[in-house]
């Protein structure tokens, strides 16, 4: 790996609390390989065996269920220094449920599963360090998947666009939040269709809930 692309990877969760030493030191031992997309590429497909865990470095992706019948549902939206992967090197199958799309030109790095558990003599310390920040990666995972469970436990639109601003809100610490998805992408996100959404954003200005200036939206009550 190059030391532009090292820098970047170095600005991952994985590295928290790493020193700039150890981290360098910890990257050649890990030997993360560099992989490059063009937007709409697909950057794993549903049933593909996954042995590696990926980092986006730049650019954007999101992951999708895709379903017999052509259909999709928008799992997560992946930006610069997400992870994904490391859930599913550790199961039985190794295979992945979802598939994912380059939503912009995609760097991504990738790391050797069996690299990750075999501790190093080069950076021990630092070693696990990284375990225990991909161990707090998958925790943070199954609780956005939980707020995700309780968006969609709502019954009406207008309730589950309230609490998936509410959760982007940091619970209601901020009343700005900028929406990560196109339209069309939160629709899918939400399980409603785009027009659907579109009139009840609308419904909500008149109501004077909030205000949509593109993807940012501010909560008035």
């Amino acid at each position: 790996m190059d030391i532009c692309h090292s820098s970047v990877l170095q600005n991952s969760f994985l590295f928290h609390d790493i020193n700039n030493e150890d981290s360098i030191n910890l990257i050649k031992c890990l030997s993360p390989q560099i992989k490059n997309f063009q937007k709409n590429e697909i950057i794993l497909f549903t049933g593909d065996t996954v042995h590696n865990i990926g980092i986006i470095l730049t650019g954007t992706a999101c992951a999708y269920i895709e379903y017999n019948d052509g259909t999709q549902t928008l799992i997560s939206n992946l930006t610069p220094m997400s992870v994904f992967g490391e859930v599913l090197v550790s199961t039985r199958t190794h295979k992945s449920p979802v598939t994912v799309y380059a939503t912009s030109d995609v760097t991504a790095t990738y790391i050797k599963y069996q690299k990750l558990h075999s501790i190093c003599t080069v950076a021990c310390a630092a070693h696990k360090i990284l375990l225990q920040n991909l161990l707090k990666s998958i925790g943070d995972k199954y609780f956005n998947l939980f707020d995700r469970i309780n968006i969609l436990r709502e019954k009406s639109l207008r309730s589950r666009i309230m609490a998936y601003l509410f959760t982007m809100s940091g619970r209601g610490v901020d009343n700005i939040v900028t929406i990560p998805y196109t339209k069309t992408m939160l629709a899918d996100y939400l399980l409603v269709n785009r027009s659907a959404l579109s009139k009840e954003l609308s419904k909500m200005e008149r109501d004077n809930i909030i205000t949509v200036n593109g993807r940012e939206i501010e909560i008035l009550k």
